[in-house]
């Protein structure tokens, strides 16, 4: 029997019944749940053994698809933040690099480079809706939901929140918003990956019950775990080490100290394993419980049963033919076009954000919002393949701070830049002007010196013809222009204006019609 202070401990605790990760102190699932990992991991240490002997075992990246849910409640409110995935697939794949194995974005068929199609309580909070998560899961990727509370399956007392899981049926892995970060220590999504990719935790066999002066018998480990299912204990001499705990035999004995440790220093509590020869665990394990540490690894046998996992057959349903355009992107210090830093805008209705193309960058992601932390509801996320968004959902005379993060399928980690910029009371009216039923801007982008206005008209009118830059400045204008009846075409000469983002108005009392123009010789 524990002493008091675990059994209160595990008062507090609940065992889950799939590999979840929980605030310090935290558990993962209990030894039946991890028992459900062995079939595969043995397959895959066969495998192992046999890249080994072909040298199949090192070579070229591997990419792998992965795919981000963000999950909003009901009322689709609390999804998780673009940016923040950026950041995380930038953690993940750095933990990740020195197994040879890269994570990048796949794009859902329907629902987009993110999934944020999911609105429902019985997601968001809990996890009873599996029916609307099989509808939306990517079929040719691993499956991330992001979600505000994880239930893993059982009731978790009050107090324990689960971080994240994964769900062996389901092959898919849910974490906590809190948890999907590029924050460091970063170690709960490529904890549960270990999962996915066939890894126990080390601990094998001492889920609910870490060793410790509490136990009879102690220092001295029983030769059994205490968690059923006949698990042995792993000795430190290896000796039993492809048979016990975690089957892996360059992973040290642990016996789920860091459960029960306040940080992540050397182990001194003086366990001794079946044989009374002192343990040494490796704190630093990803698929261990020791928290905060400085930097996490996998050992080299756990990396090869990684690439084996990726190997088999099983995981033929992830897309293989990603070809990676760039591994790096420099965000440069200019990216910031227009508007310029602290500017007043011409309209508030009507606000185009511009900035450079970044080599290697396929993507940008572009946030706006009232303060700089871009954390308040009024928030806008936008994410372009182009280099200018035009908003048109902006209050008048208002500060608003925007930022640009460019990224591709492969790389979160370039830096964004950002700006400010303030609304006047002034908005660009967009009442139709009477007797025009339609026009259209023609060829658009400009390759030449010349566009041309198709005008229809159910009565004729006379207008001024606009053309203003990006940053609303007037660049050419004709006055009087007369419109007749039916159809009509104005040839609008553009010569002498360079390459970029303009907006043709037509101008006809208080009424005017707008339309966007590209310039692109």
């Amino acid at each position: 029997m524990k002493k008091g202070f675990l059994v209160l401990l595990f008062a507090l605790l609940a065992i889950l019944p799939v590999f979840s990760q929980v605030l310090q102190p935290r558990i993962c699932g209990n030894a039946e749940d991890q028992a459900a990992l062995l079939p595969q991991l043995r397959q895959n240490k066969i495998v192992m053994e046999a890249m080994r002997a072909s040298a199949e075992s090192r070579g070229e990246i591997k990419y792998v698809p992965i795919h981000f849910h963000l999950v909003g409640d009901a009322d689709g409110n609390g999804k998780h933040k673009e940016i923040k995935i950026l950041e995380q697939l930038c953690a993940l794949n750095a933990a990740y690099l020195p197994v040879g194995i890269q994570f990048y974005l796949s794009e859902h068929p329907t629902n987009g480079l993110f999934d944020k199609s999911i609105n429902n309580e019985n997601v968001y909070n809990n996890q009873n809706n599996s029916l609307l998560m099989n509808l939306r899961r990517h079929k040719n990727a691993v499956n991330v939901f992001v979600v505000n509370e994880p239930v893993s399956g059982n009731s978790n007392p009050p107090g324990v929140i689960t971080l994240a899981y994964y769900q062996t049926q389901q092959d898919w892995i849910v974490s906590r918003k809190t948890e999907t970060n590029g924050g460091q220590p970063n170690s709960t999504l490529p904890h549960e990956m270990g999962h996915l990719f066939s890894l126990p935790h080390t601990f094998f066999g001492y889920e609910s019950n870490p060793f410790d002066a509490a136990d009879t018998n102690w220092p001295v480990a029983p030769v059994v775990a205490p968690n059923g299912g006949g698990v042995t204990t792993e000795r430190q001499d290896a000796t039993n080490c492809a048979t016990s705990a975690d089957e892996i035999c360059d992973t040290p004995p642990d016996y789920n100290f860091g459960l029960i440790a306040s940080n992540c220093n050397n182990y001194v509590g003086g366990a001794k394993d079946p044989l009374g020869v002192q343990v040494d665990p490796m704190e630093n394990n990803y698929m261990g419980y020791f928290g905060n540490c400085a930097t996490y690894a996998f050992t080299q046998d756990q990396m090869d049963i990684i690439n084996a996992d990726l190997n088999n057959a099983d995981r033929n349903y992830l897309d293989n033919t990603f070809v990676s355009i760039a591994t790096e992107i420099n965000t440069p210090s200019d990216l910031l076009i227009s508007p310029a830093s602290a500017a007043t805008v011409p309209y508030y209705n009507n606000v185009l954000l511009e900035w450079q193309a970044v080599p290697g960058a396929t993507h940008y992601l572009i946030d706006i919002d009232i303060i700089s932390t871009f954390g308040t509801q009024y928030a806008q996320t936008f994410i372009e393949t182009s280099t200018s968004k035009l908003i048109t959902t902006l209050a008048a005379n208002k500060t608003y701070y925007w930022r640009v993060k460019p990224f591709n399928y492969l790389v979160g980690c370039a830096a964004f830049k950002s700006r400010n910029l303030k609304t006047p009371n002034t908005s660009l009216s967009t009442n139709n002007i009477e007797g025009l039923s339609a026009w259209q801007l023609s060829p658009n982008p400009v390759n030449g010196d010349i566009a041309n206005l198709s005008i229809f008209a159910e009565e004729g009118f006379d207008a001024v013809v606009r053309v203003t830059d990006a940053v609303g400045r007037t660049v050419s204008m004709l006055q009087n222009v007369v419109f007749p009846q039916g159809g009509s075409n104005f040839e609008l000469r553009t010569d002498g204006l360079p390459n970029g983002l303009y907006f043709v108005s037509l101008e006809s009392g208080n009424c005017r019609n707008v339309r966007k123009m590209s310039i692109l010789r």
